[in-house]
């Protein structure tokens, strides 16, 4: 890492370290296009790839054509992994190995509840969940189940197993001397913290073990940070079998997958996930050398679980047990996967056997190898299900009513918008059971219900909703002005030293020459200010810089945008040039391109002219803002307009 010698703030230093092309690709394949890298956006159900990752010409910002999302690599974190701005400061920071200098106050907060002491909390749990299994006590139980299933020893170091002890509060104990020492000036603990992860709970006689008796699998995020447990219970008829954490700030179901920070670049590189159903199968799997693997916690895959998986993988292979509960879950799985554009296969291993049961056999590899290459394609698998569901109708009001349960089913599930070869390939061979013609099916097949505001959905603020665009031929001429303006003052090299000419003066810094005021759209104007405002500060900055001075995401959307528009313009044409060009036909709609010109006064004279200019001194703090005001105020006056204040 080098060093700039520029006075930088912390979060300038972290930007400009962090390699943003590695940092998002290790959550979302990308493939180069061009000087950019495109892959499938994170923030969205997105079916082909939409989001763009720059980074050339000194540039570090991703934005996503689709659902507008954008920002630079602290935006990414902040969104990707629902952190505030200094747990994403500090995580990229610890990224590249760099020290902070200071932290942005976050305002008062719970300290027991905050997601660092959750996360501490976690970790301290989890050191002693595996220390429990090494003592010999305490940790015996669980050490017989794990030689029962004949898990290697770097297995289970590699994935952190642990035991909670047979009792009621040893956690208890153990949680009220890391209290009791941070008292005394050890790092701060607090009990709440524990009890709102699940960790420690209310009991008849005071606080007790949330999980007792049982081998721990620690779940990870996708950094790696410890923010849940799968238990699983070691006495006979201790019920629930398996034991989740509760839902909290730092862990929801529905969209963790078991061993998905170990699976992750395994993922990415050979482009294909398997997805099984308990974590001793992924564990197993691992420790034989097949790292590409997920397990789902105890519940049925969701979309959020198919959306993670999408943005890696072009293919999942899903492993079920071969019981009635797991043609079940695969049923449930082939209809979450359906509408995503993504090859999706179900898989059965050998003689009912789970996966850790078939790899401890000899051949077991292979044949495990050989049941993931043999698997089922989806759809082909949804297909057979139904004509065996066909064939125990025993009616043809029976066989009606499956047909139009399955065509209502497809259709909640967008069928009318998967892609059409694999829309043909079921509407055949459904028309080939029923005896029904295709065209006919797909009109049984309901479309998408218009979307309504969901119930609780928060309303779309004004700052981050779009503005509608211009009506009017000289209206849109206007907007298209600004946005041509603006897209050469991004893409410019050399902005702090350009120099434009207007209709009634000489060559004036960028910054001088226009105001907020002469800006008619809102995102313009917002644009213009965070540009005028690094312009007049004198220092080179790049586009990043300008998406990080702001927290509105059309704003970090439009500056990409136009960034990008202005970049392919200069390709071929002069830079001044065409800058001075942009400047002008602003300037020209600004004066000549109103719907209703205003009407022209006499010029002003020099008294008011002096009032004009006090007046802006007074309010103003930056030399280049007083003399873009007094411009505007000048031609409003000139022109019988109220001025325009901005300040």
């Amino acid at each position: 890492m080098t060093t700039s010698p520029r006075n930088l703030s912390d979060r300038d230093r972290v930007l400009e370290a962090t390699d943003l092309v590695a940092l998002v690709g290790e959550h979302v394949a990308l493939k180069p296009r061009g000087r950019e890298h495109l892959g499938l956006c994170p923030f969205h159900d997105d079916r082909t790839p939409s989001m763009a990752v720059v980074t050339h010409k000194g540039n570090a910002f991703y934005k996503c054509f689709s659902c507008g999302a954008a920002g630079n690599a602290i935006d990414f974190v902040m969104n990707f992994h629902k952190m505030d701005f200094i747990e994403a400061l500090k995580h990229l920071a610890g990224r590249v190995g760099m020290e902070l200098q200071g932290s942005r106050d976050q305002g008062p907060r719970d300290p027991a509840t905050s997601r660092e002491a959750l996360r501490k909390a976690m970790d301290a749990a989890n050191r002693f969940y595996r220390k429990c299994l090494a003592d010999e006590r305490l940790g015996e139980p669980a050490r017989r189940h794990i030689a029962g299933r004949e898990l290697p020893a770097e297995a289970v170091e590699a994935f952190q197993l642990g035991a909670s002890p047979d009792g009621w509060d040893h956690l208890v104990k153990h949680v009220d001397r890391l209290v009791s020492h941070a008292a005394t000036g050890g790092d701060r603990m607090h009990r709440e913290s524990f009890e709102a992860l699940g960790l420690v709970r209310p009991g008849q006689r005071g606080p007790i073990d949330g999980f007792r008796g049982r081998l721990m699998f620690p779940i990870h995020d996708e950094l790696g940070h410890t923010i849940a447990f799968g238990a699983r219970a070691l006495k006979e008829g201790d019920e629930p079998k398996y034991l989740n954490s509760p839902e909290s700030p730092l862990f929801s179901k529905s969209r963790t997958l078991y061993a998905l920070h170990q699976a992750r670049r395994a993922i990415i590189e050979s482009k294909h996930a398997i997805v099984v159903e308990g974590y001793i199968d992924a564990l197993a799997l691992h420790a034989h050398g097949i790292t590409n693997v997920v397990a789902t916690l105890g519940t049925s895959l969701t979309k959020d679980h198919a959306r993670t998986l999408q943005r890696m993988a072009e293919r999942i292979t899903l492993v079920f047990d071969p019981d009635a509960a797991g043609e079940k879950a695969a049923d449930r799985a082939v209809e979450t996967f359906l509408a995503v554009p993504i090859d999706v296969r179900i898989a059965k291993l050998p003689d009912g056997l789970d996966a850790d049961e078939l790899l401890v056999r000899e051949g077991g590899r292979a044949a495990f190898d050989a049941a993931i290459e043999s698997g089922e394609d989806a759809l082909a698998w949804m297909v057979r299900r139904f004509r065996a569901d066909l064939r125990d109708a025993a009616s043809m009001s029976g066989r009606q009513q499956r047909l139009q349960a399955l065509l209502q089913k497809l259709g909640e599930l967008g069928f009318r918008s998967i892609d059409p070869l694999r829309r043909r390939f079921v509407l055949n061979a459904l028309s080939e059971m029923v005896q029904v013609p295709v065209d006919t099916l797909l009109a049984s097949v309901p479309g998408p219900r218009p979307v309504a505001a969901a119930v609780g959905t928060a309303p779309v603020s004004q700052e981050t909703a779009a503005p509608a665009e211009p009506a009017g031929p000289r209206h849109r001429a206007r907007h298209m002005a600004e946005r041509n303006f603006l897209a050469m003052v991004l893409a410019l090299e050399d902005r702090q030293g350009a120099r434009v000419s207007l209709e009634d003066t000489g060559p004036l810094p960028l910054a001088e020459a226009f105001g907020e005021s002469h800006f008619d759209h809102p995102d313009h104007r917002t644009l213009w200010t965070l540009l005028a405002a690094r312009l007049e500060s004198g220092k080179s900055f790049h586009v990043q810089d300008v998406v990080a001075d702001t927290d509105l995401p059309t704003i970090k959307l439009l500056a990409g945008e136009l960034w990008e528009t202005g970049s392919r313009r200069l390709v071929s044409a002069d830079a001044m040039q065409s800058l001075q060009s942009a400047a002008t036909d602003l300037d020209r709609q600004l004066r000549h391109g109103a719907e209703q010109p205003p009407p022209r006064g006499k010029a002003l004279d020099q008294t008011t002219l002096v009032a004009l200019v006090e007046r802006r001194r007074r309010e103003g703090h930056r030399p280049g803002a007083i003399a873009r005001a007094v411009r505007s105020d000048a031609r409003n006056a000139t022109a019988g307009l109220p001025s325009a204040d901005n300040h």
